[in-house]
């Protein structure tokens, strides 16, 4: 049985699922190109300095826990939407990482970088490219903020997980301290844009706006959440 709210809920689940899978289509195509792009044009990027990665030791096994970060974040989220019998929001969720992705394969062209860590692959066999932003901290950014409200403890845990991650990410030299900080910038943006008046209300008329992310008041509560007069 569906629980999601009625007004979280696509009006078609099938067509919300079509426009969601081909946005991440999309994605994955945009980003492949602009790895390529990189690679291939911009291979002897600069290195620019990083004042943290000086002053910080670089500790190359924190590489795991951004993976870590990732598997529990995404693992948390999902689990409690089916368990919560939620599924209704994936495609909106869905959505909303797709069109974080598109935009990030957008940016990462203007800002070709050269990959932070200078001593090998970050932690898979492939050399990573597109530093700015960082996707990974944009992802379990987007997690915690669409975590619902209704849902404290896990929205705690999420924000914890965004910090392990910037802070791995840093230690291990996976990005840049200005990938970090443009990975929640891009987040924040995204989530902000979906609502029903933001840059991307078409599509979330079309998938969905996702999970409430605010608490709803009820009658003669006020805005800070004590009762009213």
């Amino acid at each position: 049985m569906d629980h999601a709210p009625p007004a979280a809920r696509p009006r078609s689940l099938s067509t919300a699922w079509t426009v969601a899978l081909a946005l991440g289509l999309l994605a994955l195509g945009a980003t492949f190109l602009g790895n390529l792009l990189i690679t291939t044009r911009f291979a002897d990027a600069v290195r620019p300095d990083d004042l943290l990665f000086e002053l910080l030791p670089h500790v190359r096994p924190a590489r795991w826990l951004t993976l870590a970060a990732l598997v529990v974040g995404f693992g948390v989220f999902l689990g409690d939407l089916v368990r919560s019998g939620r599924t209704a929001l994936l495609p909106a969720v869905g959505a909303v990482f797709a069109v974080m992705y598109l935009l990030r394969a957008g940016i990462m062209v203007l800002t070709p970088l050269a990959p932070a860590q200078g001593d090998g692959p970050f932690l898979f066999s492939l050399q990573q490219y597109g530093m700015f932003p960082s996707g990974h901290v944009a992802a379990v950014t987007l997690l915690a903020m669409l975590t619902a409200a209704d849902r404290p403890r896990l929205r705690m845990l999420q924000r914890t997980l965004v910090v392990v991650m910037a802070a791995a990410l840093v230690l291990a030299h996976g990005h840049y301290s200005i990938d970090v900080v443009g990975g929640l910038l891009l987040a924040f943006f995204v989530v902000r844009s979906w609502g029903p008046e933001g840059m991307f209300a078409p599509l979330a008329r079309v998938t969905g706006p996702g999970p409430p992310t605010r608490r709803r008041l009820g009658p003669g509560q006020a805005p800070c959440g004590c009762d009213g007069p």
